[in-house]
């Protein structure tokens, strides 16, 4: 599960990004990044945070001071049907 990112060098944890990714993916306002963590407790508040950097690094999710939601780009993927099931 773990490979190297094209984009940064840094490792890929890709089953922690694909969960952030449904935790967000059709929710208009996001959610706060303790919401992420709590729902995603199992992983880790850590590695849910390095998910959530990894993902804002290359635009799949905005992330401010309160909240992580999904990008417009994550949200057209998700408007066609290509996450979830």
């Amino acid at each position: 599960m773990h490979g190297g990112s094209k984009q940064d060098d840094c490792p890929l944890d890709s089953r922690a990004e694909h969960l952030v990714v449904l935790q967000v993916a059709g929710v208009a306002r996001g959610r706060t990044r303790e919401q992420v963590r709590r729902a995603l407790s199992d992983l880790g508040a850590q590695r849910v945070d390095d998910a959530i950097a990894s993902l804002a690094a290359v635009g799949v999710v905005d992330v401010s001071a309160r909240s992580v939601r999904q990008s417009s780009a994550l949200a057209r993927i998700d408007a066609l049907d290509f996450i979830g099931a």
